[in-house]
């Protein structure tokens, strides 16, 4: 009866499945099987499960968070699962402080990745734990790969405190050094970068000066520099100030409750403005909990929350990308990795304006 069913409508029948029905899907036949797993496949299922969910009048975004609805700290002071980030479909999660793990929640695949390069024995270093590593996790276009960033904060013999980046790509399972920062991190939940425009974010500071957000770019692996809104928008930075992303844009929220009664400052057109949520009301995001289980790595179906509350760290989407690239006929062909001497840094000027200028890789 298949046979009957020219290949393009079975292919076009096959995209609109959620991937737990694609997986059964497998064991019908060979031609079905051959279509699900193939690389084109995977990206076309990719993209038609971000189109449905934005182009959905009812629905906000989708989140995943621990199960606690209204609390974030504990995902910081609580010793359990860490989420590192989300991005296509694939999470990235800290069992212990430097154990990372990659894995797919609608798939069930899940790939332990080599330990973080801390070498506390060869820099004074300031003690390891949550609150003195940044972490993140993105897509990079230009490389068609997926990238975990570390950062180790560590002091200096001179005094001063500064961050140490690393990467670790998924082709290549080898972490490299990227540079360092004359900054540290700061607020209460900076630790973990929030993914917007194929850049990660952070809070961060350096010694006696202002807050500031570092964006890094996943393509370049550069870093820049990103004023906070000032005192005409009426910011003022506290300890309670979260990044996030709302309608696609790096926003700054608070994680104080009731979170529906705070202002929002987002970023447009690279400048700063207040969030007016003048529709959001009828809008509701999906949230999938993560199980407060070291061993198990899936999320639950999800359930719904008012768009403007408290989870905007993680976005997520369901399918069938692999957190081993070679099963999606991906395979890595070897690229050289060249040390960069010299980063272009960008600094926002006082009018928005950006000006470059060559430094070293200390910023």
């Amino acid at each position: 009866m298949a046979e009957l069913v020219p290949h393009h409508v079975i292919e076009k029948i096959l995209l609109r499945l959620r991937p737990k029905d694609l997986i059964r899907c497998k064991s019908v036949c060979k031609s079905w099987q051959s279509i699900i797993s193939s690389f084109l496949f995977v990206k076309a299922h990719l993209k038609h499960a971000y189109m449905i969910d934005r182009n959905n009048p009812e629905l906000g975004h989708r989140r995943v968070s621990l199960p606690i609805p209204f609390d974030e700290e504990a995902l910081y002071v609580l010793d359990c699962i860490y989420i590192v980030g989300s991005c296509d479909g694939l999470l990235c999660v800290s069992p212990d402080v430097l154990e990372v793990v990659v894995t797919n929640p609608s798939t069930r695949e899940h790939r332990k990745l080599p330990p973080p390069p801390y070498r506390p024995h060869r820099i004074p270093s300031i003690s390891i734990d949550r609150e003195t590593i940044c972490w993140g996790f993105g897509y990079d276009s230009s490389a068609d790969d997926y990238k975990v960033i570390v950062g180790f904060m560590r002091r200096k013999r001179t005094g001063s405190i500064v961050t140490n980046f690393h990467v670790l790509t998924l082709k290549s399972a080898i972490w490299k050094v990227i540079g360092q920062l004359k900054y540290r991190i700061t607020g209460s939940f900076a630790c973990s970068g929030i993914l917007c425009g194929g850049a990660l974010h952070w809070f961060m500071k350096k010694k006696y000066k202002k807050t500031v957000i570092i964006s890094l770019d996943l393509s370049t692996e550069e870093f820049k520099v990103i004023r906070l809104p000032g005192a005409d928008l009426l910011f003022k930075f506290s300890y309670s100030h979260l990044l996030g992303v709302i309608e696609e844009c790096l926003c700054i929220y608070t994680s104080d409750f009731p979170p529906s009664t705070k202002k929002k400052w987002v970023m447009k057109n690279n400048k700063w403005e207040l969030y007016i949520d003048d529709h959001c009301q009828s809008k509701y995001d999906i949230v999938h909990y993560w199980p407060d289980e070291d061993t198990d790595y899936y999320v639950d179906d999800g359930t719904l929350v008012p768009f403007n509350g408290n989870h905007t760290r993680a976005s997520f989407v369901e399918s069938l990308v692999s957190p081993h690239p070679h099963d999606n006929n991906n395979l890595y062909e070897g690229q050289k990795w060249i040390k960069k001497e010299d980063t272009e840094i960008a600094e926002s000027g006082s009018n928005n304006n950006i000006r470059k200028k060559k430094r070293s890789k200390y910023i």
